[in-house]
């Protein structure tokens, strides 16, 4: 019998039907001894569910769990955390296609970590990834993860980071993703898994709530997943910014607290402006926001480019 633990690697698709079926021949493809695969469709009204289920008639490690009405992203996330058998999950998207070692990498990685943290009760282990827009042959530009070198964040700070800061200086900084996750089953649901209120953002809240919890947040400095950009309504007009703030507002009390509940909201907006490549906007917002709290690092970073986080 294998030694290796189960890992659980979970695939949501949402009116995939183009796309499903490399995906999940992408997770087949692991060279990792040890795992199962788990799709939850979300209510799909194209032919993905048919398409799904015909595949896997002829592959008995791909498990179908279906909603029959839509329910939005980050249930479709707890269902295959309610559903795994694994030890571990690894979050694949539907359209995504990840390295034949992805799994294997990640996991070194966690246990590497391991060995040297024996503190670390929680970890999040994220991956680079190489971004394609549409019809693109060749990666447009390749993202960079959370801790993927020393010295890697942990607890709090990882939550100041999100909310309002730049980045606490001597830590690897960089990107989250659902898409590039691997993570204890225990630790995600220790956390309550994805707030279904968050049709965006609902990756970083988890790893807000992860970060209170003392979570450590580590990463593979390779480019493990390709992931196939695509326009959704969830990302477009100012959904992003609704999610940024709403994020703010559920953790209200904390940063009330640390009196950095205004500063953060503007931090939001800088964020979002910043991303739209409205420059001057983006400064005048963290202007403001550094105003707000003049004691913080947001003071020393008031003319910076905004950062990674929503």
């Amino acid at each position: 019998m294998s030694q290796q633990p189960l890992i659980t690697i979970g695939l949501t698709c949402f009116n995939a039907q183009d796309t499903i079926l490399r995906a999940i021949r992408s997770a087949q493809e692991q060279n990792y001894g040890n795992f199962e695969i788990l799709v939850v469709d979300d209510g799909s009204s194209d032919h993905s569910v048919e398409i799904i289920t015909e595949f896997i008639q002829t592959s008995p490690n791909v498990r179908l769990v279906i909603h029959k009405v839509n329910k939005g992203y980050p249930e479709a996330l707890n269902s295959i955390m309610h559903n795994a058998n694994g030890e571990y999950i690894a979050f694949f998207d539907d359209d995504d296609d990840s390295a034949s070692d992805r799994l294997q990498k990640q996991l070194d990685r966690i246990n590497t970590y391991k060995s040297l943290h024996a503190e670390a009760k929680h970890i999040l282990c994220y991956t680079n990834r190489e971004v394609y827009f549409p019809k693109s042959v060749q990666p447009d530009y390749e993202l960079k993860a959370i801790g993927r070198t020393p010295k890697e964040p942990h607890g709090k700070i990882v939550a100041d980071y999100l909310l309002w800061d730049s980045g606490a200086k001597g830590y690897q900084w960089g990107m989250f993703g659902s898409c590039t996750l691997m993570i204890a089953t225990e630790t995600l649901k220790a956390v309550n898994g994805f707030d279904p209120d968050f049709r965006r953002c609902a990756e970083w809240d988890m790893a807000i709530k992860a970060a209170f919890a003392g979570a450590h947040f580590i990463g593979v400095d390779e480019p493990l997943i390709a992931q196939h950009k695509t326009m959704t309504s969830d990302k477009s007009g100012r959904t992003p910014l609704k999610y940024s703030l709403l994020l703010r507002e559920k953790h209200k009390s904390y940063l009330k607290k640390n009196h950095l509940y205004q500063a953060s909201r503007l931090v939001a907006r800088a964020r979002y402006f910043g991303g739209q490549n409205k420059t001057l906007l983006s400064k005048i917002y963290m202007g403001l926001a550094a105003l707000c709290a003049p004691d913080t690092i947001l003071w020393k970073h008031i003319t910076n480019k905004t950062g990674n986080a929503s």
